[in-house]
């Protein structure tokens, strides 16, 4: 209600019913940001921004990537809500011109579900992008509200690079991909409520085709290495609406935009359905009119829908028409602008002496063995062994010989006690793990997962100032991230769950593996902040000698690495050392030389 008294404030009159359904998709959590762009404000940036962050690789290539959530849906439907997730996410990065190379996953929930693992692996596996990692957390906390937060990275050439806006009249808007039909609508709005609340129904559920992603993807690179798209944006949450909206705001232009031109698969659809529903597989292309029927071409050479939708326009008016009909007629920056929610000052106090809240013992490869890691054949590591390292094969620049790791953390059980400091760790720790496979920190995606922001402001006030000050601390920038709030069940909510993904760059690929010989703990028991940057310098000196590294925050719960190491034809003999919850230790195969204690705790054989 607050918020359509804004609305009309704005507009100056009375709301049309489509303009609230309009408002009420575009001005929701999950597209608005109200409770949180406050804060994200206040991050250091890095690269470019758009439907993914952006960052420099080497001279020829950039990295695209970002986390999203797709919390709510998968507690719904979990097989479709988890595998639209990985469609949203792979769309994202696609946007920015650059091809999706690999996709990681966050996990929390109170036993392993099936039916978002599968979701998961079923997309991910068919539209042949591999899955490279991830984290599975299994905890009571998250019985009612399971996380699923997915992290998808490409890599693109630098001449090949999509702005995220349109940029001068007269161009036009081609939507291309999937037909459209009612799943998801109003899904943006579900995802910004509690779990009990009107929306929580399978048909705010979006429902994927991997298929027709696989498609789109290979049409849409199409295009742009034929140079046709000057700019572009998934349909993803708010469909038609949000992402013909953003394009034009964001350049501070107007469109007019032809509902009755949008593919559909059911035909009986209202206009207010055509223009905020969610189906998936769907993208929206930004040509000169000259370039657009080649840009169909291309799409229905691929098998699919293709139409032009939209013209760009210099009058700032954002006009969606159904046929003669006026369905909508509002500024194209009104629809950008949600309204801001105060943020508040949070300040720090000093690191309390934090007890243990162990997450339940499992052997991940119960899960990730369902997800194809090799597929492209670019994976370096398997997983189970820590981050993720991939090569970059450029076969028309024989010159560039980079990876990159990439590696996605939390740390929700310290979180629950100090959300400052369970932000502030949960970086830091994806640091070093990012220094353990001889990866130099570029930048993090970050991923906040919060319960309600109404009754409890300062827990996420102070999460996101933990984030902003090891940021700077540690001269980590942000390059993109996504926000779920309202993981509640009957008022009930998640503990504070940050989720960090962390891209490096590898100059030397020749990434140390595990080998037979012994083992040594090196490192601190316990945590002083004033040493870490010396820990962070002789975990990068360890690994430059070539000796493989464990960085983990449990040593307890190691059967995934025990697992991971059988495969390669070992066994480990472990005296597990003991530290307090958080610590600067580390495990490193082989004998270290180092400023660091160092004491010998087994060996594998």
């Amino acid at each position: 209600m607050k918020y359509l008294e804004i609305l009309e404030s704005k507009l100056g009159r009375k709301a049309t019913r489509e303009e609230i359904e309009a408002f009420t998709v575009m001005w929701s959590e999950h597209c608005g940001y109200s409770h949180t762009k406050g804060y994200i404000r206040k991050l250091p940036k890095a690269g470019k921004g758009g439907n993914a962050g952006v960052v420099p690789l080497d001279d020829y290539h950039f990295l695209a990537f970002k986390v999203e959530s797709h919390n709510h849906p998968s507690a719904i439907e979990p097989f479709n809500g988890a595998a639209t997730g990985v469609g949203g996410i792979i769309r994202d990065v696609l946007a920015m011109g650059a091809r999706p190379t690999a996709i990681l996953d966050s996990l929390h929930m109170d036993r392993i579900i099936d039916g978002i693992i599968e979701g998961i692996s079923d997309y991910g596996n068919s539209i042949g992008v591999p899955t490279v990692g991830g984290e599975l957390r299994i905890s009571n906390f998250y019985k009612h509200n399971p996380l699923v937060n997915v992290m998808a990275v490409g890599v693109g050439r630098n001449e090949h690079l999509i702005e995220s806006k349109a940029s001068r009249p007269g161009q036009v808007i081609v939507i291309f991909g999937g037909a459209t039909g009612r799943d998801g609508i109003h899904g943006a709005s579900f995802a910004s409520e509690d779990l009990t609340g009107e929306k929580a129904n399978k048909l705010s559920i979006q429902v994927g085709d991997p298929f027709a992603e696989k498609l789109l993807i290979e049409a849409f690179l199409e295009m742009v290495e034929k140079d046709l798209v000057e700019g572009a944006q998934d349909l993803g949450a708010g469909g038609v609406l949000s992402a013909t909206s953003e394009l034009v705001a964001r350049g501070g232009l107007g469109a007019i935009v032809h509902l009755d031109k949008v593919p559909l698969r059911e035909p009986d659809m209202i206009p207010i359905e055509i223009l905020i529903s969610e189906s998936q597989e769907r993208m929206a292309v930004v040509t000169s009119p000259e370039r657009a029927q080649k840009v169909l071409e291309i799409a229905r050479k691929h098998l699919l829908f293709g139409e032009i939708v939209a013209e760009v326009t210099d009058g700032g008016r954002y006009v969606a028409k159904y046929k003669d009909e006026t369905v909508l007629d509002v500024p194209a920056s009104l629809l950008e602008e949600s309204p801001e929610e105060p943020i508040y000052e949070y300040t720090p106090s000093e690191m309390p002496k934090f007890k243990w809240l162990r997450f339940k013992e499992v052997d991940a490869h119960d899960v990730f063995e369902r997800y194809d890691y090799m597929v492209g054949t670019d994976t370096i590591l398997p997983p189970g062994l820590g981050p993720a390292v991939m090569r970059v094969k450029d076969y028309s620049n024989m010159k560039s010989s980079v990876g990159y790791s990439l590696a996605i953390h939390s740390r929700a059980d310290i979180s629950t006690q100090s959300p400052y400091w369970g932000a502030y760790i949960t970086v830091l720790e994806a640091i070093r793990k990012t220094l353990s496979v001889g990866g130099e920190p570029i930048a993090i995606t970050d991923g906040i997962n919060y319960a309600d922001p109404d009754v409890e402001p300062m827990g996420l006030a102070a999460q996101m100032r933990g984030l902003k000050d090891v940021c700077e601390a540690f001269n980590v920038p942000v390059a993109s991230g996504n926000a779920s709030l309202y993981n509640t069940y009957k008022g009930k909510g998640i503990p504070p769950t940050l989720v960090v993904g962390m891209v490096g760059k590898v100059g030397n690929m020749n990434i140390p593996r595990p080998k037979k010989g012994p083992i040594y703990a090196v490192g601190y028991h316990d945590f002083e902040l004033g040493r870490e940057k010396h820990f962070q310098d002789e975990i990068k000196n360890i690994s430059r000698q070539g000796l493989f590294i464990v960085s983990m925050h449990d040593f307890s719960r190691n059967e995934t690495l025990r697992s991971a190491l059988r495969k390669l034809g070992y066994n480990l003999k472990l005296s597990v050392p003991r530290t307090e919850p958080i610590h600067q230790m580390i495990l490193v195969f082989g004998e270290p030389k180092t400023a660091l204690p160092v004491k010998r705790i087994g060996f594998c054989y």
